[in-house]
C-alpha cells in the first residue's frame, strides 16, 4: 500500500507492523564497477555523489594498524576509494561528523550504522538551529551488532587460530563470519563471537538504519550484491543515473532479521 510521507513528501510504501525496514521509496538489489564490500554501492554512491558536489567531504572509516579502524575524512575520490571494506567494528564517526561542522564545513555526508546515523539525524535537529544551510547526506549500514576489537581479535585468535590484524577482508555473511589470511579462508558462526559483541548493541532494535536517506546492506541480495532501500529525496538523488546491475530482493530474509533484533532489544530492555 502506498501513502504520501509527509515528511519527505514521496509515494512510499507504508510500513506494516510484521515489518521493520520502515518507510521507503524504493528496494531493490544492485552491484557496481567499483569491487567493495559486496555490491560496491555504498563506495561508488559517494564517488558519483562527491563527483556530481552533492556534498563536499564525507566521513567514511578506515581501516588503520592492522584490523584497527578509525573515522576519517574523505574529500577526493582515492580517499573514498581507500576505505572500501568492513571491519565490524565500532567507530565514533558523529565526534568527527561535528567536528567537520564546527570548523565550517556544511555539506557532508557520513556512512555510518544504525545507531550512528540516529545519532547523527538528533545532532543535525540540534546544530540545524545555528547553522540553517547543514546539509548532511547519511548512507546506513544493516548492522546486527559490533564488535570490540580486542576481544574479536581474541575471539578469532581462539577459533580460527587466525590474526584478525593479518586479515585482508572478512565478511559477516548467512551467520557466518569470515576471514581471508594469505588467500585462505576460515568461517565461524557469529553466534560464537558474542563475547566479543559490544554491550550497547543488544539494546538497538534497528537492523536496516531507518533515518538514513539510504540504506545498504548484504541481507536479501545474492552474494556480490548489495540490497539497496531508498528513504529520501536525498537518497534517490544520490543514485540518479549511478550506473547499476540490479537484481530482486528477498525480502522476508530482511524483515526477518528486522524482527529478531527489535524482540532481542526489546527483551533485553525487559531485563
Amino acid at each position: 500500500m502506498n501513502v504520501r510521507d509527509e515528511k519527505t513528501g514521496l509515494q512510499v510504501q507504508k510500513r506494516t507492523p510484521e515489518e521493520d525496514i520502515d518507510i521507503y521509496s524504493e528496494m531493490f538489489s544492485a552491484k557496481t564497477l567499483i569491487e567493495g564490500q559486496d555490491g560496491g554501492v555504498a563506495t561508488s554512491m559517494l564517488v558519483w555523489g562527491l563527483q556530481r558536489g552533492l556534498f563536499d567531504c564525507a566521513v567514511v572509516v578506515h581501516r588503520k594498524q592492522g584490523y584497527r579502524a578509525e573515522a576519517v575524512v574523505a574529500e577526493a575520490v582515492c580517499d573514498i576509494l581507500e576505505a572500501k571494506g568492513t571491519t565490524y567494528l565500532r567507530v565514533n564517526t558523529v565526534s568527527k561528523l561535528k567536528s567537520l561542522v564546527d570548523s565550517g564545513r556544511r555539506r557532508i555526508a557520513m556512512v555510518g550504522t544504525p545507531c550512528q546515523v540516529q545519532a547523527a539525524r538528533k545532532m543535525q535537529s540540534v546544530l540545524l538551529k545555528k547553522h540553517p544551510y547543514l546539509e548532511l547526506t547519511l548512507v546506513g549500514l544493516f548492522c546486527l551488532e559490533a564488535f570490540n576489537y580486542e576481544r574479536l581479535k581474541g575471539e578469532v585468535r581462539r577459533l580460527l587460530r587466525f590474526d584478525l590484524d593479518a586479515a585482508e577482508k572478512t565478511q559477516i555473511r548467512n551467520g557466518k563470519f569470515t576471514v581471508w589470511v594469505g588467500g585462505k579462508e576460515s568461517s565461524v558462526s557469529v553466534k560464537e563471537l558474542n563475547a566479543a559483541v559490544e554491550k550497547g548493541c543488544s539494546l538497538c532494535s534497528d537492523f536496516t538504519a531507518r533515518y538514513a536517506d539510504v540504506s545498504v546492506g548484504s541481507v536479501g541480495s545474492d552474494e556480490g550484491y548489495s540490497t539497496v532501500v531508498v528513504r529520501t529525496p536525498v537518497g534517490r538523488k544520490l543514485l540518479e543515473n549511478l550506473d547499476l546491475t540490479r537484481g530482486a530482493v528477498r525480502r522476508e530474509e530482511i524483515v526477518r532479521l528486522g524482527a529478531f533484533k527489535k524482540k532481542h532489544a526489546a527483551n533485553v530492555s525487559a531485563q
